[in-house]
């Protein structure tokens, strides 16, 4: 009979453990990210790459080394996404930081990357920033860059980074394609 008592409340504690956890907004997940609405979840390995180019950027006697995100996401066996953001930092810095994102570069108007760089310690080149979704079973690709605002990078100790982004990017006919990313795991060394 005891045995039954102590089985019985063990059922009703992990039960009761399990059912608070469930009332979570799943949408605050770490592991996905939207685009155009679409959920995309980081697959177990390479989610989140950090790319760091051995040559860096010299302007003015300052130096800044240019990290590339690459962020991949998988939805069933079909359909993959991978959003890149390219972020130049100036030497000594950190890579976490908010970013400001450039689009003054157009087809139509040339502005130097000197002129982007001298504005801030760390800046996103917009124009070699893309969103790529492929659908495999249709054989279709939705492309754009030239992302709007701001990206963050946080900093959770290690190689764990959070990597937030909430805007668009522009398709080639000036579309939009909506991003929504609050991302948090293991950044891996892609250099």
């Amino acid at each position: 009979m005891k045995k039954l008592i102590l089985s019985s409340l063990a059922i009703i504690a992990m039960f009761t453990a399990l059912s608070c956890s469930s009332d979570s907004d799943s949408s605050s997940s770490s592991s996905t990210f939207k685009i155009d609405g679409v959920s995309y979840s980081l697959p177990p390995a390479q989610g989140i790459v950090n790319i760091v180019s051995p040559n860096a950027y010299e302007l003015d006697g300052n130096i800044y080394n240019r990290n590339t995100f690459i962020i991949n996401g998988i939805k069933g066996m079909t359909d993959v996404a991978t959003v890149t953001f390219d972020l130049f930092v100036k030497n000594g810095e950190s890579v976490a930081g908010t970013y400001q994102i450039s689009t003054d570069q157009d087809e139509d108007t040339f502005t130097s990357i000197d002129n982007i760089l001298a504005s801030d310690v760390r800046v996103c080149i917009g124009w070699t920033s893309l969103v790529a979704v492929t659908n495999l079973t249709s054989e279709t690709i939705t492309s754009g860059n030239a992302p709007t605002g701001t990206v963050q990078i946080i900093s959770n100790g290690g190689n764990n980074y959070t990597i937030k982004f909430t805007g668009n990017f522009k398709k080639l006919d000036q579309t939009n394609i909506s991003a929504n990313i609050n991302l948090t795991g293991a950044v891996s060394n892609g250099s």
